[in-house]
């Protein structure tokens, strides 16, 4: 027999919701179980490179191999573990992904103690930190809408956005303050503390909300997945705008990082400096699409955010040719975080209220394999872009480009949904009628 598990009320009134997110006992402890495992993995997105650099003397190449190992996980996993979800406890996940990325990181501590850690090793640790958070990212965003109703869910995920945000910040500052001062064996072992603390947090969330969604033979198929998200009109077009999204930005920060070097004349940390307040913008959207997010037009909030998101990458080059001073070209970086971040809070609510329950881990696997696989590859274009076109050329070409497929979602049916109810029709809709032409068609 398949759980219970119906879709959460959509209800927005104030009167009916009077408890605000962090009221309510169980997402508050998601919450800060998330907390200590996103400054954990930032530390640890940071330090492990570093740990190349100051503790192996190791090369370029072998910095590059460390960061990569931890995201190829992500895409040789997400799929797979968006299938547990549905036939696994969410709370065993969630805990999982934390402790076993706590227990790597003690064993990295005690070979860096010990004088015994090689870079196979911390390769291989890197991997298995990377695997083991692929079980904590979707694991998080199946929770979220268990423990928050549709009225809730949008400041919900604007608090989780929030959290991702200052992580984001913080993470590169304390991975360097903790293995200057502490060494990196001591690095390791308190990261790995903080994951282990957010694997406590996770132990104590209802085990009967985050029971599986369904009997193990019934789970969905990863087929499945895959085929409600491309059928489903609105989370497809989601999907392809974000990808396309993500593609342009990593093509823009890998051209802005050669431009601003040889083109403007920066400092290494006068560019991280105006990348980083990125981060502060991001932090202030999400914050406000929590708050005012259920009160939007959401179809509109959607497709004019990611527009004014792109619009602030193109403000940085425009602002440099017109000799602004240095340290106002962060102004462009504040809009795209701001707006992005708005944008993915509502995208995110939108990816977890419309798919069927059961499907949820199956489509928020998919979506992220689209989202993030598109990353490396815009990386790629922008640095052969640059060696062909010259930087200046490069750095307005992906610009314009941005702002161009920033525009998609207006040729969307998406655009004219005011509420979840809405994209929840449309999505039914779209699906019945591709279902419907199969079957006329035999397939």
């Amino acid at each position: 027999m398949s759980a219970d598990i119906r879709r959460p009320p959509e209800g927005t009134n104030a009167t009916a919701l009077p408890r605000p997110p962090l009221r309510e006992p169980a997402f508050r402890t998601l919450w800060l179980g998330d907390l200590a495992a996103r400054s954990a993995h930032q530390i640890t997105a940071f330090g492990l490179p570093l740990l190349v650099v100051t503790l192996l003397a190791g090369t370029g190449t072998q910095v590059g191999l460390v960061g990569a190992a931890q995201f190829v996980p992500v895409l040789a996993f997400s799929l797979l573990v968006g299938t547990w979800t549905a036939r696994t406890s969410l709370r065993w996940i969630l805990v999982t992904g934390n402790a076993a990325r706590g227990v790597v990181l003690f064993g990295i501590g005690a070979l860096a103690a010990t004088d015994r850690l090689v870079f196979p090793a911390l390769l291989v640790g890197a991997f298995l930190i990377g695997s083991a958070a692929v079980l904590h990212d979707i694991g998080s965003q199946v929770t979220a809408p268990r423990l928050l109703d549709g009225g809730r869910l949008v400041a919900g995920n604007g608090l989780l956005q929030a959290t991702t945000s200052v992580t984001q910040m913080a993470g590169p500052a304390a991975a360097g303050f903790i293995v200057q001062s502490a060494g990196a064996s001591w690095a390791a072992v308190v990261t790995g503390a903080l994951f282990c603390a957010a694997a406590m947090a996770m132990a104590a969330l209802p085990a009967r909300v985050l029971r599986p969604a369904t009997d193990r033979g019934d789970a969905p198929t990863i087929r499945a997945g895959l085929a409600y998200v491309w059928q489903s009109r609105p989370i497809r077009d989601l999907c392809v705008q974000s990808a396309l999204f993500n593609l342009h930005e990593q093509a823009f920060a890998t051209v802005f990082l050669v431009y601003g070097v040889r083109t403007l004349g920066l400092s290494g940390g006068l560019i991280g400096l105006v990348i980083g307040l990125g981060s502060v913008g991001a932090l202030v959207g999400s914050l406000v699409a929590g708050r005012v997010g259920a009160r939007l037009h959401l179809g509109r909030a959607l497709t004019v955010s990611i527009t004014v998101a792109a619009l602030g990458l193109l403000l940085v080059p425009g602002l440099a040719a017109a000799g602004t001073a240095t340290v106002l070209l962060g102004a462009g970086f504040v809009i795209n975080g701001a707006a992005l971040a708005v944008y993915n809070v509502l995208a995110v609510t939108v990816r977890q209220q419309v798919p069927p329950p059961v499907l949820l881990g199956a489509v928020t696997a998919s979506y992220r394999i689209a989202a993030f696989g598109s990353l490396p590859v815009g990386a790629l274009i922008g640095g052969v872009l640059t060696d062909l076109a010259g930087t200046t050329t490069a750095v307005w070409v992906v610009a314009v480009s941005l702002t161009v497929s920033s525009l998609l979602l207006y040729a969307s049916p998406l655009r004219s949904a005011a509420q979840i109810s809405e994209v929840r029709a449309l999505a039914d809709t779209t699906t019945t009628t591709r279902k419907e032409r199969s079957i006329q068609h035999g397939d």
